[in-house]
């Protein structure tokens, strides 16, 4: 009872407390007057402390409470710190001096306000001239931790040269004491991270490497046609801005022996490697366990996702019969989460992405169970039952589960259908419609081993093919046709060599003629044209002095346009072209008048004379007419003679540009 009589006379007494406490600050009263005297700061250097004394006093002594002290660059403060002054006298300040980005040699300001009990104050401004440090000792340390001491030029460039065998290679920048480090964060030259900066150089040998302290810029980084990417053990992961159709090189740990994704990249003839997804943001790892360049959209803290339009990224989540690089190798768990055990697909063309299986390497022939993600984990799926993100499939091998029978949305193999071992499938998802009317297109592609073909008459097959697989064709084809002997080889046991670039293809079989032609196409089947870039392709209109398979067969039409008339070239390279043809069979003698086209029909043509699709050569035989009249056309030159049975093989080169097209002729 006592305690509660207590408790009750404080909660009585507390209301007049606060009213004194709120009365005092209410009527405070400014008084006094603080007086600031510094001693000579002089110079510093970024990167350092700054020291100095302050003695802090009152005029009338006044009761002094606070010294601030604030480091300023151009107005904007940088650092600042705040010292209780319980009596007058001498304070030590220390301030840090940023060592930053861009920020030239000048004076900076010291503003120090003192201040009393009574909130009277009094600022003074001394100033402090700042400049960066000199190196004496700073090393280029590459990634192999080989270390080359650099020498301080002008304006605080530093390089030095060391010898190298790559055009790739990685480093960073450190002062031999260890006190300054400039390297990579993963996307910018930062202090203190030892990160490793990517370089590039066109040619490997002796080179300068060389870095700017102020404003953090490095070389070598040369613009050059094919981009290394390097990788090491200790660096295995890179993110890069990649371009669609630009060739990169790999070196480092990543050799013949690794699988590099094939939806990603395709390999040329100089093994030099293609990029096939469209531009962006990309994560490359190297995996040394399983010999494997995996891909995937976005950074490695944040993979892209599948977004509410279509765009993004789209991802594989199965059981154990589907895994890159392959079924045997031990990232292959099934149904796990992540992107290290997920399949990335390869998005072609905006909203469009691809999967890219071979049976027995990356798709069991028997248990096929697997799911489109909107990312390397649970969350965004597509299903076959009409979802917001839903599949629809008319493929005679794979379907999609609806739920009956079949987990909904479960890619699964159909009732009575046989994988065999080597045959590749291409899974395409078309989200160009939107994310709720999703079109999955299962093609054969060319896998290992021999591919059967069955062709029937004038009936077009479309087909993804990759570069030296091995076709038998059956159906209507017999071993006296004439196949397109610049698309395929014809080998001792009657099979035939696939000899062009990997992609889309139409192969069309004439019985009319025992012709068997073929061309690059879209994916809609519709023949490919040539693009701004180079690629695409290049066919052949003109006159009746030239024709496939022969001069004597009923398609040999002058100047028809159509692909049953017109003759397209083969693509053996990015953005070259070839066309082989023999005097007498597919090449007249005389009267020669041709041209090159972009399509199969008017439109795209290549000029001898200006224009933005230009082609110059220089060969004995034939030119490229700069006339008014005909220009571009193809013509025998004067006091050249064509015999029977000479081939020659004209090749046309637009990687300068379709402005700079090449014209080369060869006699074999």
């Amino acid at each position: 009872m006592k305690s509660i009589r207590i408790i009750i006379a404080m909660l009585a007494v507390l209301p007049f407390l606060t009213a004194c406490i709120d009365e005092d600050y209410q009527n405070i009263v400014l008084q006094g007057d603080p007086l600031i005297n510094a001693s000579s700061i002089g110079s510093t250097q970024m990167g350092q402390e700054c020291s100095f004394n302050v003695n802090c006093s009152d005029k009338t002594h006044t009761a002094l409470s606070t010294l601030k002290a604030e480091l300023c660059f151009s107005g904007e403060v940088v650092d600042q710190k705040t010292i209780r002054t319980k009596t007058e006298g001498d304070y030590n300040v220390s301030l840090n001096v940023p060592f930053l980005q861009y920020i030239p040699n000048g004076e900076a300001i010291v503003r120090l306000t003192l201040q009393n009990v009574t909130t009277s104050k009094t600022i003074v401004e001394v100033p402090v001239q700042v400049e960066r440090p000199h190196f004496s000792n700073l090393q280029f340390v590459t990634s192999d931790d080989e270390v080359y001491p650099m020498t301080e030029g002008d304006d605080y460039n530093y390089s030095v040269t060391f010898n190298t065998v790559q055009t790739a290679f990685k480093g960073h920048f450190e002062t031999s004491d260890g006190e300054w480090v400039f390297g990579s964060n993963g996307s910018e030259i930062v202090l203190g991270q030892k990160g490793n900066i990517d370089f590039q150089t066109v040619s490997s040998g002796d080179v300068e490497v060389t870095f700017n302290t102020r404003d953090y810029t490095y070389g070598p980084l040369e613009e050059i046609t094919v981009a290394p990417l390097m990788f090491t053990e200790s660096d295995n992961v890179l993110t890069r801005e990649m371009v669609q159709g630009r060739q990169y090189t790999f070196q480092g740990i990543v050799d013949d022996s690794y699988f590099i994704d094939n939806d990603f990249f395709e390999k040329n003839d100089d093994d030099t490697y293609t990029f096939l997804a469209i531009d962006g943001t990309y994560t490359l790892t190297a995996y040394p366990n399983y010999q494997f360049l995996q891909v995937y959209a976005g950074t490695k803290d944040a993979p892209a996702t599948l977004q509410a339009d279509g765009s993004g990224a789209l991802w594989v989540i199965g059981g154990n019969g589907i895994n890159k690089p392959y079924l045997t190798t031990s990232n292959n768990n099934g149904w796990w989460t992540g992107t290290e055990w997920d399949q990335a697909t390869s998005q072609i063309r905006n909203k469009v992405y691809q999967l890219t299986l071979t049976v027995g390497k990356q798709l069991s022939a028997t248990d096929v169970n697997f799911k489109f993600f909107g990312q390397p984990n649970w969350g965004t799926e597509f299903k076959g039952d009409g979802s917001d993100h839903s599949l629809t499939c008319d493929s005679e091998i794979f379907g999609v589960g609806d739920g009956n029978g079949h987990d909904n949305g479960n890619i699964y193999l159909k009732d009575g259908v046989t994988l065999n071992e080597g045959d590749t499938y291409i899974f395409t998802v078309d989200l160009t419609a939107g994310c709720a009317n999703g079109k999955l297109i299962v093609k054969k592609g060319a896998g290992a081993g021999v591919q059967t073909v069955e062709l029937e008459d004038k009936a077009i097959q479309t087909m993804t093919i990759k570069k030296g697989m091995t076709f038998e064709f059956g159906g209507i084809v017999a071993d006296d046709w004439f196949v397109d002997n610049d698309f395929f080889k014809k080998n001792d046991d009657g099979t035939y060599t696939f000899l062009c670039i990997n992609g889309t293809y139409n192969l069309k079989a004439y019985a009319d003629y025992k012709y068997l032609q073929v061309y690059p196409a879209n994916e809609d089947g519709s023949a490919a044209t040539m693009q701004e870039d180079g690629t695409g392709s290049i066919w052949v209109i003109g006159s009746n002095c030239v024709n496939k398979p022969y001069l004597t067969s009923d398609n040999n039409k002058s100047w028809w346009t159509d692909p049953d008339w017109d003759q397209c070239m083969a693509p053996i390279a990015a953005k070259k072209y070839r066309m082989t043809l023999t005097v007498g069979q597919q090449l007249a003698a005389s009267d020669i008048n041709f041209k090159f086209f972009g399509q199969p029909s008017w439109g795209i043509e290549f000029n001898g004379q200006g224009g933005n699709y230009h082609l110059d050569s220089d060969n004995e035989w034939f030119r490229v007419n700069a006339a008014d009249s005909d220009n571009g056309n193809i013509f025998l030159k004067d006091g050249a003679t064509l015999n029977d049975g000479d081939t020659f093989v004209f090749t046309i080169d637009l990687t300068n540009g379709i402005a700079n097209g090449v014209l080369t002729v060869e006699k074999k």
